[in-house]
């Protein structure tokens, strides 16, 4: 009977000119989408390779500095060894690696920076790695290819499947297929079944051909990615499904499916970032910042009891022979570490809110199956909030591993010697995937799949008339 339907369903899809129109359209779309991560993922490539090619030859001129002091010379630039001048002007390189698969998913790339120049005088409470963007693309997205995937093949999928079961209805051709000994339910599920190989086939092309033009190769994650793909098809066909079950005719059913795919994938994610917006709001960047410079004015007015303080605090920095030719940048070091710890209650209640925001988005994102699908491409795609908040922390980290290496340097009142140079501190960044999560995503739209079927068969009768 499945042979008989497959050959069938061939037979009318053949003479579907709209069928061999959307596959080219979608094709093209994909290739479109693809070509425009792939300028992205490029720019970011050739913007990183760049600012590492210039802290290179930074580095090696630093080096070349400290090795001419310690022969004897003294170069124009031997200030440069200062340690000050070192952990400020050449400071470090913090790096995000980028994902290939970046390219299929922009993710939050387009918001936040890959790259962050280390320096002594920044302040934890300003470090921010968001870059400028343009407002009306963030409200809308990028166009990638997990655009087209979570926006457009839905709406692909109910055009060719909201009337499988009313256009049979309404012609009368159900009654004659009733008169056969066979299950109407487990007909209509395979005719879905079959338009369900079909379109993965022809995904499968478009696909197929955006990763070759994107030169990405076959990875566990590309492996997960196309998991969640063909689970949130299945989770569409199966909505179809049931709507026509329930459904009595072809407009019915395709009101029923454009307000699901309007509710599910525009409305109800809008309504939870929202909700986590209005629950959890974060307190105001432009009044931590004005406190950052109250606090910061009010410490310079009583600098030297400020580095008295720290120093009571740090007795092994304490030096009192020679000429003291860092004090204004030992006072600095003292105001800046005050400054963070009379600031420590506001920006830990700043990340508290986003935290929690992460949780409630996290908690509901149930509720839509493109939230989960979404949330788990840009995860394995490493473009997701969560990697840029994980890059975040760890250069917060770094900042004050980079800040406690000079320290030390500047109450000895000592210039950097070639020791010093070639043993600086270097940023590490790993790639730390939330497989987990992910597998949870994914068993879940399987699961609703499941679910909308066995309701779909539940009702014991499928309508036969109009």
């Amino acid at each position: 009977m499945f042979i008989q339907n497959f050959k069938h369903e061939l037979r009318l899809l053949s003479r579907n000119y709209w069928l061999l129109a959307l596959s080219i359209i979608f094709t093209l779309l994909a290739i479109y989408a693809g070509n425009n991560g792939l300028t992205m993922h490029q720019f970011r490539v050739a913007e990183l390779d760049n600012a590492k090619s210039e802290y290179k030859e930074d580095l090696n001129r630093l080096i070349e500095i400290a090795n001419a002091v310690e022969n004897g010379e003294n170069p124009d630039d031997s200030y440069r060894l200062s340690p000050m001048n070192t952990s400020i002007a050449t400071g470090a390189l913090a790096i995000k690696p980028i994902d290939a698969l970046s390219a299929l998913a922009i993710g939050q790339s387009d918001l936040y920076t890959h790259q962050v120049k280390i320096s002594s005088r920044e302040d934890l409470a300003t470090l921010s790695l968001t870059e400028m963007s343009n407002p009306v693309q963030l409200l809308f997205g990028n166009f990638d290819l997990l655009f087209v995937l979570t926006y457009l093949l839905p709406l692909i999928i109910i055009a060719f499947t909201y009337n499988l079961h009313s256009q049979e209805l309404e012609s009368g051709r159900l009654k004659l297929v009733a008169s056969n000994p066979l299950n109407p339910k487990l007909w209509l599920l395979q005719r879905f079944i079959i338009r369900l190989i079909l379109l993965t086939v022809i995904l499968g092309f478009a696909v197929s051909i955006t990763l070759w033009v994107l030169g990405i190769s076959i990875s566990t994650q590309l492996t997960m990615i196309i998991g969640l793909t063909f689970a949130y098809m299945c989770f569409w066909f199966a909505l179809s499904f049931l709507v026509n079950i329930l459904g009595s005719s072809s407009s019915k059913n395709a009101i029923s499916l454009l307000t699901c795919w309007i509710v599910l994938v525009l409305i109800a994610p809008a309504v939870i970032n929202q909700t986590a917006n209005s629950l959890y709001p974060t307190p105001s960047r432009v009044v931590l910042l004005d406190q950052i410079r109250e606090t910061k004015k009010e410490l310079s007015q009583e600098q030297d009891k400020v580095l008295a303080e720290y120093l009571r605090n740090h007795p092994e920095l304490t030096r009192n022979e020679g000429e003291n030719r860092f004090a204004y940048w030992q006072g600095f070091f003292a105001t800046q570490e005050m400054t963070e710890q009379a600031l420590s209650p506001l920006i830990e209640s700043f990340d508290s809110q986003l935290d929690a925001q992460q949780s409630w988005i996290s908690t509901w994102r149930f509720l839509s199956p493109a939230i989960l699908y979404k949330t788990s491409v840009t995860e394995l795609a490493g473009t997701s909030s969560t990697h840029y908040q994980n890059f975040k922390q760890s250069v917060q980290s770094f900042t004050l591993q980079w800040r406690d290496y000079f320290t030390p340097m500047v109450f000895e009142n000592r210039m950097l010697t070639v020791s010093d140079v070639e043993y600086l501190p270097s940023f590490n960044a790993e790639k730390n995937y939330n497989y987990s999560a992910v597998a949870i995503n994914m068993m879940v739209v399987f699961g609703l799949s499941f679910l909308l079927l066995m309701v779909s068969f539940y009702r014991n009768r499928i309508q036969f008339h109009s």
